[in-house]
């Protein structure tokens, strides 16, 4: 029991790490050009989940958000500076995280195959990630119009675009690390809960 908990510890330490690191770094976990802004955060958070369960995904759901704010503050753009309020920048991720698992586990009820059922959760979570995400932004909006001012039409009107991106690099890149690290007995997954 105790080898387990450890384990899982030290696990969910690796996933922060990878999410901190490629939060910091500028052009690999959020890219912003004028209007234009995108995440590739929400990938190490569904690897994750699906390695640690319901656990990690708020966990790992929490620290994409609060780095995202952070990142906010740190390189404040208008694309972006609806996301130095907390909830704004929390509460989405951390849905996303835990909608994130229980996406898998019905998933894999009604679908075999494990590729299929994958690639779909990766599909599905990240567009559960961009409709909150919106959802949220448009609900502040109205708080940071001075802020962001004539940005607010060209935001909304690229964030589907910015979505289908964060969609197809997640299943591109997200499904085979997971189906590989399956396959080499070094990723576990959790069994229902």
């Amino acid at each position: 029991m105790r080898d387990k908990r450890t384990k899982e510890m030290t696990t969910m330490a690796m996933f922060i790490a990878i999410i901190v690191v490629m939060a910091l770094i500028p052009y690999v976990g959020f890219f912003q050009y004028g209007g234009i802004a995108f995440t590739t955060l929400h990938i190490p958070v569904i690897i994750g989940t699906l390695y640690g369960g319901w656990k990690f995904g708020a966990g790992l759901g929490f620290t994409f958000g609060l780095f995202s704010m952070i990142i906010a503050f740190m390189r404040p753009d208008p694309s972006n500076v609806i996301f130095q309020n907390p909830v704004v920048a929390i509460a989405p991720r951390l849905i996303f995280g835990l909608a994130t698992w229980y996406m898998y586990v019905g998933l894999k009820r009604v679908i075999s195959d494990i590729r299929l059922s994958t690639a779909l959760t990766f599909l599905l979570a990240t567009l559960v990630h961009t409709v909150i995400t919106i959802s949220f932004v448009v609900l502040f909006l109205g708080f940071y119009r001075e802020f962001i001012g004539e940005f607010i039409g060209i935001i909304l009107a690229v964030m589907p675009i910015n979505g289908t991106i964060e969609i197809v690099s997640a299943i591109v890149i997200g499904t085979p690390i997971v189906l590989r690290l399956r396959a080499s007995d070094m990723f576990r997954l959790h069994e229902e809960e």
